[in-house]
């Protein structure tokens, strides 16, 4: 029975990645768009050889091999789904944003020193993943009409980071990854001398010891140093636009979650080590001020700090990662925020910000008349 299904199974998927080929090939792309387009391409020819093989390689063919066929057979499966779903649909449906917004993510790594090759960029509606990066493919996803409203852009720098952080075996971005791991291994720290301690409920608070330790060595120590370099290269535009993200979208920003698979820490911990950035860079006013509304923001959804929040994410061990960003950051010789930078897209977005608190109510009407600029006027 499986060698028929596969037969015809894996017949459909070789002819459905020979289509995807013939989609990008008939399309003419930017320069910024050609690595993207080769490294699909790429892909697909592997997968398509992956499948003949299942078909062909009689070593799949003994019966003892057939779990192992079926587990290979689904993972080539995925993979394909994913390049279809997320590299070739970038190609096949790129457009005027997609341009715009990938040019002006190259602009920002001009104006940083960005020590990678700068992600094409897709602008799809994807509101459950808002920002997305996807270094197996250089491609960051953005949702569909951000290129065209100012606030939440610090955001790609952020993104710019996870590309930095997946890169290995590279000497010019080993700092920042040696930086991210010290800063990980003292949070991890932290948490091993607690489960050193004599605790009320010791069972219950092993458990979320043990679970807190996992997802600071995963998600939670990436998105830090994230945030962190975000705050070093644009300022305190990101600071307004973290504050604006958690504004929008609510929830208790001290919510501690005990799950292994947890994707981001409090936001009240990444709002701590952005401001702890912003010190560091010689914001303090504009530190205080995005402190001042955050505060306020947090008094009128009733928000309070509590045991689990107080144990995880002591601001020591915050203002350590911010300690250990710059480090890195500076080791990687890329450029820091300062406030006569004279870096268009760096000034253009701290002025969209001092502008929306300049006036509030007057702020779309002014984003309307000007944001045409930050995509339409480069420096030749």
């Amino acid at each position: 029975m499986l060698d028929e299904y596969l037969s015809g199974s894996v017949g459909q998927l070789l002819e459905r990645a020979r289509q995807l080929q013939g989609a990008i090939s008939s399309k003419q792309y930017p320069s910024e768009f050609w690595a993207l387009a080769q490294t699909c391409r790429n892909h697909v020819n592997s997968l398509i050889t992956g499948f003949q093989t299942l078909l062909d390689d009689a070593r799949y063919k003994r019966p003892e091999s057939r779990s192992i066929r079926l587990r290979e057979y689904t993972r080539l499966v995925d993979d394909l789904d994913f390049i279809e779903c997320v590299g070739f649909s970038a190609l096949v449906r790129m457009n005027e944003d997609d341009k715009h917004v990938t040019l002006l993510v190259s602009e920002i790594a001009r104006e940083i020193n960005y020590p990678l090759i700068p992600p094409v960029v897709s602008c799809q509606s994807t509101f459950s993943s808002y920002f997305h990066a996807f270094p197996a493919l250089n491609l960051l996803r953005v949702p569909l009409k951000e290129g065209w409203f100012l606030l939440h852009l610090p955001d790609l720098y952020h993104e710019l980071a996870h590309f930095i952080l997946e890169e290995e075996n590279n000497p010019v971005t080993e700092p920042f990854r040696v930086s991210h791991a010290s800063a990980a291994s003292a949070a991890t720290g932290h948490l091993a001398g607690l489960m050193s301690k004599p605790i009320r409920g010791q069972e219950t608070m092993q458990q979320n010891l043990l679970i807190w330790t996992a997802c600071w060595m995963g998600a939670w120590s990436i998105e830090f140093f994230c945030d962190l370099y975000g705050t070093l290269a644009v300022g305190p535009a990101y600071g307004w636009a973290h504050f604006h993200l958690c504004a929008k979208r609510g929830g208790d920003p001290y919510y501690v979650e005990k799950t292994p698979d947890s994707t981001h820490p409090p936001d009240e911990a990444r709002m701590t080590v952005i401001l702890e950035a912003l010190a560091q860079l010689n914001y303090s006013t504009e530190a205080s001020a995005i402190e001042s509304k955050w505060k306020e923001l947090n008094a009128s959804g009733g928000h309070k700090t509590n045991a689990d929040y107080q144990q995880c994410f002591p601001r020591k061990v915050l203002a350590r990662f911010a300690t250990e960003a710059f480090a890195g950051y500076k080791a990687m010789n890329c450029r820091f925020s300062t406030k006569d930078s004279g870096c268009r897209v760096h000034d253009f977005l701290n002025e969209a910000w001092a502008e929306f608190w300049r006036s509030p109510v007057d702020f779309a009407k002014w984003e309307q008349a000007t944001r045409a600029k930050l995509l339409s006027s480069r420096p030749s």
